[in-house]
């Protein structure tokens, strides 16, 4: 099965003056959401909902380098108390695979990436998701409103390795405050 398409209209996370202010907290946050989420639950889990490689696009080949050819696709969910918060998708360049995160299982890459200063982040980005058409079945799946939602995407680059990490703030996330420190 084909991920969910986040080709959004993405912007620079300072210029982005959309975000209402409860959610701008959790979403333009530089550290890690993992732990942010792990910190406010009491139980907390990624549910991974599917791994595959697939062909790098020519957005993907911008984004994590020309020589991309490869890339797996990691899609999760990050679930707290019982309640699917964030659905999260990755792209892992081959190098990157190689350096230990091919096979994580349950783990959160976060933890990963945040744990190893040697991972550079680069600016985040925001997009709003109006109408979360791809979304749909997902939100149905999960019980959740067919509601916009907020969406963040950064790059993480060790040496020559590279992984893109998309992050969409579900429904029920509306008061993001919830997760401030």
């Amino acid at each position: 099965m084909a991920p969910f398409s986040i080709d959004f209209e993405w912007h620079s996370a300072p210029e982005y003056s959309h975000l209402p202010s409860e959610d701008a907290a959790i979403i333009l946050d530089s550290g890690s959401l993992t732990s942010r989420l792990k910190q406010h639950s009491k139980h907390f889990r990624v549910d991974v909902l599917q791994e595959q490689w697939i062909a790098a696009s020519d957005e993907h080949k911008k984004l994590l380098g020309p020589n991309c050819t490869q890339l797996q696709c990691r899609e999760v969910l990050l679930v707290c108390d019982d309640v699917a918060r964030v659905y999260a998708q990755s792209w892992i360049s081959t190098q990157a695979s190689d350096l230990g995160v091919r096979q994580l299982g349950n783990k959160p890459l976060g933890e990963v990436l945040f744990q190893d200063k040697s991972w550079q982040r680069s600016a985040l980005e925001v997009a709003q998701v109006n109408e979360p058409v791809g979304f749909v079945p997902l939100l149905k799946d999960l019980l959740l409103p067919e509601q916009g939602m907020f969406a963040r995407r950064r790059v993480f680059t060790y040496q020559d390795a590279n992984i893109m990490v998309c992050e969409v703030f579900l429904p029920k996330v509306k008061h993001a405050t919830q997760f401030a420190s």
